[in-house]
């Protein structure tokens, strides 16, 4: 890395990202944490704790905000890059200079060891890894990137600049969007769980004929499972992200830019709307629906639907504050038990008096 503070504004600025800059022109050849920076980094300060460490360790450069900034005086001896939104600058910034570059990769641009059917048409900018599979009439959009051992089943589609880590499993007909990251051991397109039983309660599978549909710009975590439709198709909208371990049965569908964390598991048919956050192991029964906006928090588990946005918890879930009140009862409930007993007997006694 070897750029700028010039260089970045350039880059930066017009859209309002980086808002204003004071100090030096400094060249910056890392980003680096506040406790590893040293001469020639980048850091992000979000809070003022940090600004003694900073000056101590001489960074090239500091990106904070407007408030911090005036904590370097007004000729400060390393550069301060102001934004409104430093997480959000760290993501861009990082994006542009230090990220993982798929594309640089130590194998010929299609590997020798791939298979892929006559009828498919490979982009001249694809890069397809090590042991890839890729069946009949699957398309694959420019600039796609294919680690090892992905497999694509027949009639997939693959969108333009998306990239599938090894491992990547995508079941057949289903359809990725355009600029998607799909991190190793992803399985999208699996037959979802639905049988039918006797009068002897054996099982009998039912076949799932659907497929699923993931927009653009979706990010999905390592290890995570999406299930096709038994009809139909199971969606995910554009800008959803999914942390790794989430599992979606058949007939989900997650609404436009949610956040889906660790171990949440949704059941068939869940609906939610747009920009829901599900927070590690949430759940849901079959057929439940949430609101736009909702935040669902402490493993909630939703057994009926959400259908005013707030913030909900527990199991069964409940609006946050009340699960707050119940949820500092409960390490009393045994006092309060006890007392409830002396209550009714006192009362009893009482009663036997008159």
């Amino acid at each position: 890395m070897h750029v700028t503070v010039s260089e970045i504004l350039e880059r930066f600025q017009p859209e309002g990202l980086i808002t204003d800059h004071i100090g030096p022109d400094a060249v910056i050849t890392r980003i680096a944490p506040i406790e590893d920076c040293a001469p020639g980094d980048l850091v992000f300060i979000d809070k003022p704790k940090y600004v003694g460490d900073v000056l101590q360790r001489k960074p090239a450069a500091v990106l904070t905000t407007p408030a911090i900034a005036a904590e370097f005086g007004e000729s400060p001896a390393l550069a301060i890059l102001i934004a409104p939104n430093v997480r959000l600058a760290i993501a861009l910034i990082k994006q542009a200079y230090a990220d993982r570059d798929v594309r640089d990769t130590e194998w010929p641009r299609i590997h020798p060891s791939a298979v892929i059917h006559a009828s498919v048409e490979v982009p001249a900018d694809a890069i397809i890894g090590p042991g890839v599979v890729i069946g009949a009439d699957v398309v694959l959009g420019r600039g796609v990137v294919l680690m090892a051992n992905v497999v694509i089943e027949r009639g997939s589609r693959i969108g333009a600049e998306t990239v599938l880590h090894p491992g990547v499993t995508v079941c057949i007909d289903c359809e990725i969007g355009a600029g998607c990251i799909l991190k190793p051991g992803c399985v999208i397109g699996s037959e979802g769980f639905g049988f039918a039983q006797d009068a002897q309660r054996r099982n009998y599978r039912i076949p799932h004929t659907g497929k699923v549909i993931i927009e653009d710009r979706v990010v999905i975590g390592a290890n995570t499972t999406i299930d096709r439709a038994t009809y139909g198709a199971t969606v995910v909208r554009s800008g959803t992200i999914i942390d790794a371990l989430v599992h979606l049965g058949h007939n989900v569908e997650i609404g436009e830019d949610c956040i889906l964390c660790a171990h949440t598991g949704l059941s068939g048919s869940t609906r939610f709307g747009k920009r829901v956050i599900a927070t590690g192991q949430t759940g849901t029964i079959d057929h439940i629906t949430v609101a736009d906006d909702s935040v669902l928090l402490h493993r909630a588990g939703l057994n009926t639907s959400i259908k005013q946005s707030g913030m909900y918890a527990g199991g069964p879930a409940q609006p946050l504050q009340q699960y707050l009140k119940n949820m500092a009862v409960m390490p009393r409930l045994h006092e309060i038990w006890s007392r409830l007993k002396k209550l009714e007997k006192a009362v009893a006694q009482l009663g036997s008096a008159e």
